[in-house]
């Protein structure tokens, strides 16, 4: 398992350092992910099977398309999620969406709180209590018009996800337990 794990730690911080810079994520990293998951699953003793494998594969795929269907994220994040699926199965890929997106939200908050462009957020607050809704389109130096990268988060939320299980095989165990 600590190979096919590094091999997903080692592809989505690539896919990060890849959505950070350019807001895209290559079809490589998510195919490279996806053919090892599936292989290592299928064919390896410690494998979780092709059966849970390609559940966690549609899971993730499933999960993150209404996102990319209203507009809140690209197509790779969508791939990239699908493929982490394969990877982990069914219930850690939900986890892993979960996580991710606690990431982004804090992500943001921290991005807009820098940006200083909390007064817009400010009069929402205030109209969801007083029941007069406002609401002005963004320009686009305003911090609301900006794209996060999913990618980050999604690396963040899948190391926190592997970490346990990296610190119980025997070459990690005596490093994370020092």
């Amino acid at each position: 398992m600590f190979i096919i794990y590094s091999l997903l730690i080692v592809c989505v911080l690539i896919a990060a350092v890849y959505d950070a810079a350019i807001q895209k994520i290559p079809n490589w990293i998510s195919l490279i992910i996806v053919v090892s998951g599936l292989s290592w699953n299928t064919f390896s003793a410690d494998g979780l099977g092709l059966r849970d494998s390609g559940a966690g594969l549609v899971a993730g795929l499933l999960l993150m398309m209404p996102g990319y269907v209203f507009g809140s994220m690209g197509a790779g994040d969508v791939k990239l999620m699908a493929a982490i699926g394969s990877v982990l199965g069914l219930d850690p890929v939900l986890n892993v969406v979960l996580y991710s997106y606690g990431a982004i939200f804090v992500i943001a908050v921290v991005y807009i709180a820098a940006k200083a462009d909390l007064l817009r957020y400010k009069m929402l607050v205030y109209g969801m209590f007083s029941g007069i809704w406002t609401y002005q389109k963004p320009d686009e130096s305003d911090a609301a018009s900006y794209r996060l990268p999913l990618a980050p988060a999604m690396a963040l939320a899948t190391i926190y996800i592997l970490y346990p299980e990296m610190c119980n095989s025997g070459f990690m165990a005596d490093l994370c337990h020092f």
